[in-house]
């Protein structure tokens, strides 16, 4: 399984409403059943790759009291092989949800 992960900041309270049109500008599909102000999920409209696997996203909270939230990528794509459809929604999240500020930046494999 593919799997990404990293830490966020946002300024308000409702994850949902934060995400949801960054997670649909990424082409991701967010579930109203799945999704709440505390957590959003969200999937690939369609399955663009090879393995016929949807690369899903869940966005929570990590320490909501500092407004961190937690971002996780997955699929069930290989985890060693590169340039999978997880790992290039995980690099366009990254990039419409910048990470939170800390001395070390990098993704959990």
């Amino acid at each position: 399984m593919a799997y990404f992960r990293y830490l966020s900041e946002i300024d308000n309270d409702c994850l949902l409403s934060s995400f949801r049109h960054l997670l649909e500008e990424a082409g991701l599909n967010v579930s109203q059943e799945f999704s709440s102000a505390a957590q959003v999920f969200a999937e690939e409209v369609t399955s663009a790759n090879k393995y016929n696997s949807k690369v899903k996203v869940l966005i929570s909270w990590s320490d909501k009291s500092l407004r961190h939230c937690s971002i996780e990528i997955r699929s069930d794509e290989p985890f060693l092989k590169r340039n999978t459809s997880c790992e290039r929604v995980a690099s366009q999240l990254r990039y419409l949800i910048p990470p939170k500020k800390t001395v070390s930046n990098q993704m959990t494999f």
